[in-house]
């Protein structure tokens, strides 16, 4: 819990003038578009950086500004996959010495003639359900008179004027994000919540946004053009049913479907003041909130995605949930006990997965860790067709054919520590594992990891499987995964004693599993998989459906139909039994 000091400190830093956006407004609507830039067919975020002259003077490193920029591209990147806008949002990133600003956005707006204008461009690019309410008869913005009744002007963002096709796509600059220098960031995508230093990453999304559309002027008087301006945004504030909230102070909420549903609070720039009045309050993490404390990773939330949408930007389409991770964490021995991963992707022919393969042992920070990982792949004839020791050195061979150190970086899943493993693999339909071991027979817990890259391609990652020594204690098998866009129905099995019909020594003998949600907390478990643990029921119709059913009774399933999110899969002996076992995932159509 922050004290109302550090409370108001942060508003403090995250102050975004509104002098600053009215003068370049005005400048908006002076200048005339005189050069054509190259045309997007899909949503494309241009980042131009500063000097590396006038980082270095704001307080950053020759590292923080190699991060910084990296950073800076995943967070661009969260909008890009997600909406597909054939369109140029064309951003400035600068920073400034010290603290004083903490993340603050510059942005030029084009005006709209009328409330008629600005609905009719709403309604021409409705796409989605959560667009056609926002637009319908009982929406935000439905057609017919204007909303507010005294003279006004109605204002878009640049971008969001692309977006709405009030404007043509071109190459010039849309707003500046400006940070400051001073303050402690953690740029890593995969450290982002880092006691004593800020999520860049979630402080970038929120500049980003407010380039975007995300913005607010409500009839502020220093606009300069004598007349009370209003943003598009500014539509969506309301205080109850039909109730809309046209100021600055508490109370507001923001609504789509004409206040029905308040899905989020306003921020109270009344109270809060120099704190910007489209944000959120919060506390929940979330980018969009006005303030945020040290050590809290702030991501685009479900309600964030909807506002960009319904903001003008098309959110891309989504069909099944998919598994975007897997990843398995265990003990690696020597011999026969490494931590093997394997997956299935399956697809039309002639599609392909890009998928991103990582070995990981000192950056788990777990007792014991494997000190140096080494990463083979090898498909389904057990071929090795790609290897690495080390990340930042590719070895060419197999399916790897040129340098991948700036293409893992490009991901924002390299790893932490140079002495993991990583490579990124484009592969056809097939069987394929993954297997660790310790550089020159070390030992020690390592995780197994595969990032699908291309969500949008025809092939899925349809299973996941997980093979090593089951010990006891904390050295259990752990399989995760991270299911996105949609609910996924899975089956989940933990397998031991039919092993040993392929020539595994030392299965484990009677495993037992259990299906853990993002929070640790236990969602199903399962020891005998014709038996329910839960109540003791019969649970062998279901699962021999899915014809995944175990071949030995004393192995584990589960079937569930899970929501977006991550989970993990935890195998044990039962009775504190020890062997060699199988976690595996199975994804249903």
């Amino acid at each position: 819990m922050k004290s109302e000091n550090a409370h108001c400190e942060l508003m403090a830093k995250l102050i975004r003038p509104l002098g600053m956006r009215a003068r370049l407004a005005l400048l908006a609507v002076l200048i005339l578009v005189v050069a054509a830039g190259r045309t997007a067919s899909a949503l494309t975020i241009n980042l131009t950086f500063d000097t590396d002259t006038k980082y270095a003077a704001a307080g950053l490193t020759a590292q923080n500004i190699i991060d910084m920029k990296a950073a800076c591209a995943y967070a661009a990147k969260q909008f890009t996959d997600r909406y597909n806008d054939p369109i140029n949002v064309n951003i400035m990133v600068t920073s400034s010495p010290g603290t004083n600003d903490f993340g603050s956005s510059s942005t030029f707006f084009d005006t709209v003639a009328n409330y008629t204008a600005l609905q009719n461009a709403f309604a021409a690019d409705s796409k989605t359900a959560d667009d056609a309410t926002t637009v319908g008869a009982g929406g935000t913005l439905r057609a017919g008179a204007d909303p507010i009744t005294t003279a006004h002007i109605y204002n878009v963002t640049r971008a969001q004027a692309k977006a709405l096709r009030l404007r043509t796509d071109d190459m010039q600059n849309d707003g500046t994000f400006n940070f400051g220098g001073g303050n402690k960031w953690t740029y890593d995508p995969n450290n982002r919540n880092v006691a004593g230093s800020f999520d860049f990453i979630g402080v970038a999304l929120h500049e980003y946004s407010e380039i975007m559309g995300r913005n607010s002027i409500m009839a502020d008087p220093s606009f300069g053009t004598g007349t009370p301006n209003y943003c598009a945004f500014d539509l969506f504030d309301y205080t109850g049913a039909g109730a809309r909230g046209l100021n600055s102070g508490p109370g507001r909420f923001f609504s789509f479907d004409n206040g029905t549903s308040l899905l989020i609070a306003f921020n109270d720039a009344v109270a809060n003041k120099g704190s910007d009045l489209q944000d959120w309050a919060g506390p929940a993490p979330d980018a969009f909130n006005a303030a945020g404390p040290d050590g809290e990773q702030d991501d685009l939330t479900p309600v964030d995605l909807q506002v960009m949408d319904v903001l003008g930007y098309d959110r891309t389409a989504t069909a099944s949930g998919s598994a975007a991770n897997i990843s398995t964490r265990l003990p690696v021995g020597t011999g026969d006990n490494l931590l093997i991963t394997g997956f299935i992707i399956t697809g039309p022919s002639g599609s392909t997965k890009k998928v991103l393969v990582r070995a990981i042992g000192p950056s788990t920070n777990v007792t014991g860790a494997l000190a140096d990982p080494t990463l083979e792949l090898h498909d389904n004839s057990g071929a090795l067709i790609a290897r690495n020791d080390n990340w930042k050195t590719t070895e060419i061979g197999g399916v790897i054919t040129a340098d991948q150190v700036a293409d893992i970086q490009a991901t924002g899943a390299a790893p932490t520590n140079d002495a993991e493993s990583a490579l990124i693999a484009t592969l056809a339909p097939g069987n394929y594992t993954a297997q660790v071991r310790g550089a020159n027979n070390t030992t020690g817990i390592g995780v197994a990891e595969a990032y699908d890259l291309t969500l949008s391609s025809a092939a899925i990652l349809a299973n996941v499987s997980t093979r090593g020594l089951v010990q006891t204690g904390d050295n259990l098998m752990i399989g995760g995964f991270i299911i996105v866009n949609n609910p996924l129905k899975v089956v989940v099995r933990g397998i031991g004693p039919s092993l040993t019909a392929f020539g595994v020594q030392n299965a484990l003998a009677d495993p037992t599993l259990e299906l853990h949600g993002a929070n640790g907390a236990l969602i199903l478990a399962n020891d005998n998989w014709k038996i329910r643990s839960s109540d003791g029921s019969s649970q062998q119709a279901e699962i021999t459906a899915t014809g995944l059913q175990p071949s030995n009774d004393l192995e584990s399933a589960l079937v569930i139909t899970l929501q977006p999110g991550n989970y993990t899969a935890q195998l044990r002996g039962s009775n504190n039994g020890v062997g060699v076992g199988v976690v595996e995932v199975y994804a249903l159509p």
